[in-house]
This record gives C-alpha cells, sequence and structure tokens, in this order.
C-alpha cells in the first residue's frame, strides 16, 4: 500500500534554517515544497509582477498602505477566471488567492514554510504543524556562521523578519505566530541538528498522515 500523502506545514523564526528543513521534509516525502511558489503562484493567477507581490510582504510590517498602493493599478484579470466587475485593490483579495494556493496543494500533499499555513490548515485532516524556533542569540550566531553576515546586519534582519512574520500572522488571523496551540511539533532548531529535525517531522508526518494519532 502506497504511504497517504502527508501535509506539513513549518513555521520557522529567523534563523532556524526553516527553507533547508522544508525542502529535506519534502524530499523525504516525495512532495512538492511551497514558499517562494506562492507568491508565484498568486502572481501569476494576478497577472501582477512577482516583484511586486515580494515587496509587499517584505515591507507589511511598515504600513498596509503598501498593499493598496501596489495592487490598485493591476486590473482585474484573475487567470481562468471571468473579470470581475471591480479591480483587485485589497489586501484580503490577494490573502483569499495566496490560501487558495495552499488549499490545492495540500489536496495532494505538501509541505509549507510560513504564509499562515499553519491556521488555514488547521483543519486539513492529518496535517502536521510544525514551529522551529529557539533562543534568540542562539539563532544569530548562527545567522552569522552561515551567512557572513555582521553582527549589526545579522541582528537588524532577525529583528525586521521576526516582526514581519508576526504582523503577518496578528493582521490577517489575529494570532501569535509563537503561541504553542498552532502546533503539533514545537522544536529548538538551534539544539538539533538539521537532518534529525528533517527525520523527527518526516516521522511525525507519515504518523499524522496514516492516522496513528489524533
Amino acid at each position: 500500500m502506497p504511504e497517504p500523502k502527508a501535509v506539513v506545514t513549518i513555521s520557522a523564526a529567523y534563523g532556524t534554517g526553516g527553507e533547508a528543513v522544508g525542502r529535506g521534509v519534502a524530499d523525504r516525502l516525495g512532495l512538492p515544497f511551497l514558499d517562494r511558489a506562492i507568491p508565484a503562484a498568486v502572481a501569476k493567477e494576478l497577472m501582477a509582477p512577482l516583484a511586486d507581490v515580494e515587496y509587499a510582504e517584505r515591507h507589511l510590517a511598515r504600513g498596509l498602505g503598501h498593499w493598496l498602493d501596489l495592487f490598485a493599478p493591476l486590473g482585474s484579470a484573475w487567470l481562468g477566471v471571468p473579470d470581475p466587475l471591480e479591480p483587485f485593490t485589497s489586501e484580503w483579495e490577494y490573502l483569499n488567492h495566496t490560501e487558495s494556493v495552499m488549499r490545492r496543494a495540500a489536496r495532494h500533499g505538501v509541505v509549507i514554510l510560513g504564509r499562515g499555513a499553519q491556521v488555514v490548515l488547521r483543519e486539513a485532516r492529518g496535517a502536521l504543524h510544525v514551529r522551529l524556533d529557539g533562543p534568540a542569540e542562539r539563532r544569530l550566531a548562527l545567522v552569522m556562521a552561515e551567512s557572513g553576515l555582521g553582527e549589526r546586519e545579522a541582528r537588524r534582519a532577525q529583528r525586521d523578519t521576526d516582526l514581519v512574520r508576526r504582523h503577518y500572522l496578528r493582521h490577517f488571523y489575529k494570532v501569535d505566530v509563537g503561541s504553542p496551540r498552532l502546533y503539533h511539533l514545537y522544536l529548538d532548531a538551534t539544539a538539533i541538528p538539521g537532518p534529525t529535525l528533517v527525520e523527527l517531522i518526516t516521522a511525525a508526518a507519515l504518523a499524522r498522515a496514516r492516522g496513528d494519532i489524533g
């Protein structure tokens, strides 16, 4: 009997190697990995430049006016859907498209990094929701060691990235990204090697997909 298709969402604090872990889990499970693919798919549906979508997301914490400024001139073309009467001008319409991409992918099995997937797919049967975190100073040290960034640049990147991710979840879903209630596994990625994280998540994901655990 083939293994059932798993669904894994990974929320990763800055400096926890979320992309590498996510790709590793996807490879082990033989599933697609969605990270940048999500805004790319949304941009395609909206016929919007990918750079505009990414810019809006990076600057979300600086003011939601960026979203309306960017989306107002995009027009109303939706891929495969007749033009609506009103142009696409709302951050909530963008959010709906992003969620639609995730839900469609989840029907066939997927590993998704970030973008509130742990909330969007909270009721998805057999889905596993994972949080990668760790003490700020240890995460900072890992970033500096792996990227070559100086301490000042790394601290700024850590602060800004964690802020944007926290703000995204709070603004759209009214939840705290660090709340243990959102996850089945809450792992200190600064204390466990990446390959071991991949093994732990893969095993839990298969157990969830098979229904071995509730």
